[in-house]
């Protein structure tokens, strides 16, 4: 059984999660308990933390269609994997092609979906019904999948989704 993760992005770069045409994957944060756990048909929805200019508001949900080793990943998607080098590689690359992802151009979550929100650094679970409730309300606002918004901070930082020694930002990945 599929468990749904939800955690607080730290800043949006187009690093993680990253879209390329029709696809969006996550990979890079490798302390996020989603990459390690995620798996086909689980829901990985990111809220906008400080560092993202839209704190509380969705950045992006995607429904997992697969979880790949790195060398798996770039052996089935090699275009849609040049972004992503073995050095900045996750412990696993999550695939999506049916996703929602709003960035620059975020929405509130509706208010009896306020209690998915993660308070601090971390990733929790949350249920099929909630998921499913939140993919019905993005559906309802009129959004169909794929790509609304561009990064939030693409220009204030390099496109590294956990930070990098180019930045002053802690190596924390939320």
């Amino acid at each position: 059984m599929p468990k749904n993760y939800v955690y607080r992005v730290d800043h949006d770069t187009g690093f993680a999660p990253h879209i390329e045409k029709r696809i969006c994957t996550l990979s890079g944060c490798k302390k996020t308990t989603a990459e390690k756990g995620a798996t086909r048909n689980s829901w990985v929805i990111g809220i906008g933390g400080n560092g993202t200019g839209k704190p509380n508001k969705l950045i992006y949900a995607m429904k997992v269609i697969e979880n790949l080793h790195y060398e798996e990943f770039q052996r089935r998607f090699p275009i849609a994997g040049k972004y992503l080098s073995p050095k900045h590689a996750g412990p696993s690359v999550l695939v999506s092609k049916r996703f929602y992802y709003f960035g620059d151009k975020a929405i509130d979550l509706p208010p009896d979906l306020k209690r998915i929100l993660v308070k601090a650094q971390g990733c929790k679970c949350i249920s099929d019904e909630d998921a499913a409730r939140l993919e019905q309300y993005v559906i309802e606002r009129g959004f169909k999948c794929g790509k609304h918004g561009d990064p939030n901070n693409s220009e204030e930082l390099p496109k590294r989704s956990c930070g990098n020694k180019r930045t002053k930002r802690k190596r924390v990945c939320r």
